[in-house]
């Protein structure tokens, strides 16, 4: 896919959203966190400008708080089939936001979103993205659930949307042009472009080290996996489908 010259790439800096240069939106997702995980909670926290704990991710709040760093959040949301009536209560009594979404036609996480968006709207809260944390493992159909839901997103919210997971970090490339900053710490990193919704009938990309031009990718066929930087600070991709971007990352490098 060749982008033509008036158009205007969407630009991502994984780094700035790793060292909490940016200002968040953080979603804890269910399931025990991993430590890489529990430390860009941490980390991020007091420059996250919004917080939510869905259905057991706030079980994994109350956890990871203590009485030096309480981390006490906006909004706890969810059917509540994980979250403990404990913890709901503590949340409660610390003037949280509980609200219950019963409806099993989404999943939890993709609610949370909607009211996120909502919540910041009505807030005037700006944030440059919307990072939801979550595990990646144990269970193939929840890792699922949550890349459905960054389909989804682009119906729900204009912010952009990630996940950050064990050790990678993971968004959506819309239709399109997009340019991703690469620091030298990341250079050693694995990549992926996987086709997930579709077939992508025409990818180009420049940085990395297997490059497309004009390239298809699909299941049943090729799929970019355990692609690497190739050295340059900047990877183009131009996409005619929605494509699944997933890099690799851990909290030590930043």
């Amino acid at each position: 896919m060749n982008r033509s010259p008036e158009s205007q790439p969407k630009e991502w800096f994984p780094s700035h959203i790793i060292s909490g240069e940016e200002h968040i939106a953080l979603l804890i997702l269910n399931q025990p966190l991993h430590e890489e995980c529990k430390l860009f909670v941490k980390r991020n926290w007091h420059s996250a400008l919004f917080h939510v704990g869905v259905d057991g991710g706030a079980n994994q709040l109350k956890e990871l708080s203590d009485d030096e760093f309480p981390l006490i959040p906006e909004l706890v949301c969810g059917d509540f089939d994980s979250a403990t009536s404990e913890v709901l209560e503590y949340y409660k009594s610390k003037g949280v936001s509980i609200i219950h979404t019963p409806d099993q036609n989404e999943t939890d996480f993709t609610k949370a979103l909607r009211l996120t968006d909502k919540y910041l709207k009505d807030r005037k809260i700006e944030v440059t993205s919307i990072v939801a944390v979550a595990r990646n493992g144990d269970r193939l159909d929840h890792i699922l659930g949550n890349l459905n839901t960054l389909y989804q997103a682009e119906k729900i919210t204009s912010i952009p949307v990630l996940i950050l997971g064990n050790n990678s970090l993971t968004w959506l490339l819309s239709v399109g042009y997009h340019k991703i900053h690469v620091t030298e710490k990341m250079m050693e990193s694995h990549v992926g472009l996987i086709p997930l919704g579709s077939a992508c009938k025409n990818v180009t990309t420049t940085g990395l080290k297997w490059n497309l031009m004009n390239g298809k990718l699909n299941f049943g066929g090729l799929i970019s996996t355990c692609n690497m930087f190739d050295g340059s600070n900047i990877v183009t991709v131009a996409t005619d489908t929605p494509l699944i971007w997933t890099m690799e990352l851990t909290m030590d490098k930043f």
